[in-house]
């Protein structure tokens, strides 16, 4: 298994996308919406296996480039966790955001133990607003 990391989206397609994220999602974004989420966050990274040439992994960052970042997405296709590529693309991502004040990021209770092996995470409590009817992505409207 030869696995890379990069954050370059060159040659990154919706069908290298398509294979296991989002699980136990009631609604998960289709492969094509994924590769939009990517595109438009402000810093995304990706593990990929080149041995069958698809994603296996990603983290996403949306931000101010100023103060503040929020890292919403955090994923690992289930085949490849507990191999090390959740805490090589987490740290990637805050080597990319070390400049920032405030890098923020909501997770369930029981990833506080993964999360804990980053510094400086301080834990927290936040409050999360779902919207689940728009848990696929935005409907992008066609123009007349």
């Amino acid at each position: 298994m030869s696995i890379i990391y990069t954050k370059s989206l060159v040659g990154i397609t919706a069908d290298m996308l398509d294979g296991g994220f989002f699980v136990g999602w009631p609604n998960p974004p289709s492969p094509a919406t994924h590769l939009r989420i990517l595109q438009n966050a402000y810093c995304a990274y990706m593990a990929i296996d080149e041995d069958v040439n698809k994603v296996i992994g990603f983290i996403n960052a949306v931000s101010d480039g100023v103060l503040s970042a929020y890292i919403p997405l955090l994923e690992v296709i289930p085949g490849y966790q507990g191999r090390g590529v959740g805490g090589e693309l987490v740290k990637l991502m805050l080597a990319e955001l070390k400049d920032l004040y405030m890098v923020d990021i909501c997770h369930d209770d029981d990833k506080s133990g993964f999360y804990a092996k980053f510094d400086p995470y301080q834990g927290g409590r936040a409050s999360c607003f779902r919207n689940y009817c728009a848990q696929a992505g935005k409907i992008e409207k066609s123009l007349p």
